[in-house]
């Protein structure tokens, strides 16, 4: 199949045996991916490849109302489709370049319109597909489920809770008798296709006052489902409302159960991702009102002592070094370009009404790839966790940690 080049501007940053290559191959898209890595590396301001994963917001509806999300804190969130322009725009652009594709950050992407259409796509493409799922929907019949599960690379399902009391407290519409019963029917199936073909099975779950205690049982769960990976983060308190379920305000009682989360997992020898234990436990200034009977304080919390002198970041890359303003990219449904996934992070440019060649190699994305490992990180950056190893670090920038 020949893919037409839908902007010869960007071959004339490749060195030229890589523009040498059969555009939109397998071979075109691993160079790609080296040279994106190797910018990424150097830390360039200019990024001579394009992106490798891409994300496109296809449906911003949901069928849950879970208390933490936006969508339900805003009843004037706008449920929307991406537009069918954008996404055209996006297979000409930016699939040729890509290795895989993520359905909707910002909704059920099993609710996406055309999915059979979007799926061939892909694989005309050469392409995999990653989503996060509520497992709501999973394993449901419909006329596409054996070509998405053909296409699936990694599908994370988003899970807060392992009892059904503190599941359905969070995941307002869920049934977890349901949604256990959903994935173990899709951990069967995934064992039932071949190894070199079997997608990846990863977990996403909310600390917070409610789920952390249960946290250790949720790893038992996903060993007995065989998951690959368990990724744990703070709860964002974007909502004043949500302050009072933020371990922010029970350090201790936090991480004693991080503790005894990674001891569980080292056991069974399931991978996860935990954000680092407090190293201060003094209870912040702003501390909410006591919990509400639903939700008690937790037992056992540390006497506050007075804080320490705020810390300044070092300056220079953490160990952890950031992928996005280099590799990945999100195209919301109108077609604002926006660079990763933090809450709050403003459009960089907008594809349908320039090329995205013009945004990604714009001002304003040069300017954050300049500053971001640099004393001066801008905008959201400053509260990212790739900027702060450590929760307490980023002080009144707030603090976002994600896998």
């Amino acid at each position: 199949m020949t893919i037409a080049i839908s902007d010869p501007r960007i071959l004339e940053s490749w060195p030229p045996e890589l523009a040498s290559l059969p555009f939109g191959s397998p071979e075109f898209k691993a160079a790609n991916a080296r040279l994106a890595a190797a910018d990424e590396a150097a830390c360039t301001p200019f990024a001579r490849a394009m992106p490798t994963w891409i994300n496109l917001t296809s449906t911003t509806a949901c069928n849950l109302k879970c208390f933490m999300c936006n969508q339900f804190l805003d009843p004037d969130s706008p449920k929307v489709m991406l537009d069918e322009d954008v996404y055209q725009k996006v297979v000409r652009e930016l699939y040729p370049y890509a290795r895989t594709m993520q359905l909707s950050a910002f909704g059920e992407p099993l609710m996406t319109p055309k999915m059979d259409q979007k799926l061939d796509d892909l694989e005309r493409h050469g392409m995999k597909l990653e989503m996060v799922s509520n497992g709501t929907l999973m394993m449901k019949e419909s006329k596409f489920r054996e070509q998405l599960l053909r296409t699936l690379e990694l599908v994370t399902f988003s899970m807060d809770g392992a009892t059904r009391a503190t599941y359905n407290s969070v995941r307002t519409g869920a049934e977890f008798d349901e949604v256990f019963a959903n994935i173990s029917r899709f951990a069967e199936r995934r064992l039932e296709m071949p190894a070199a073909k079997r997608p990846l099975m990863n977990f996403n779950y909310i600390l917070m006052r409610r789920t952390v205690a249960e946290a250790p049982k949720f790893v038992e769960m996903v060993h007995r489902w065989g998951g690959d990976q368990i990724v744990f983060n703070h709860l964002v308190t974007f909502h004043p409302s949500l302050k009072g379920e933020s371990l922010n305000y029970c350090r201790a009682y936090a991480n004693e159960w991080q503790d005894r989360t990674r001891e569980v997992a080292a056991a069974l020898g399931v991978k996860i991702s935990i954000p680092p234990n407090f190293a201060d436990l003094a209870t912040p200034s702003d501390a909410p009102a006591p919990a509400a009977a639903t939700t008690p304080a937790p037992a056992g919390e540390a006497a506050a002592v007075a804080p320490g002198k705020a810390k300044n970041r070092p300056c220079g890359p953490p160990p952890v070094k950031c992928w996005f303003l280099w590799q990945r990219v999100y195209i919301a449904p109108f077609g604002d370009v926006v660079p990763c996934c933090l809450a709050g992070m403003p459009a960089f440019g907008n594809m349908a009404k320039t090329s995205f060649f013009d945004v990604w190699n714009g001002d304003t994305y040069q300017s954050y790839r300049k500053h971001v490992f640099t004393d001066k990180p801008l905008g959201k950056c400053k509260s990212c966790y790739l900027i702060w190893p450590n929760a307490e670090l980023a002080g009144t920038d707030g603090f976002e940690y994600g896998g």
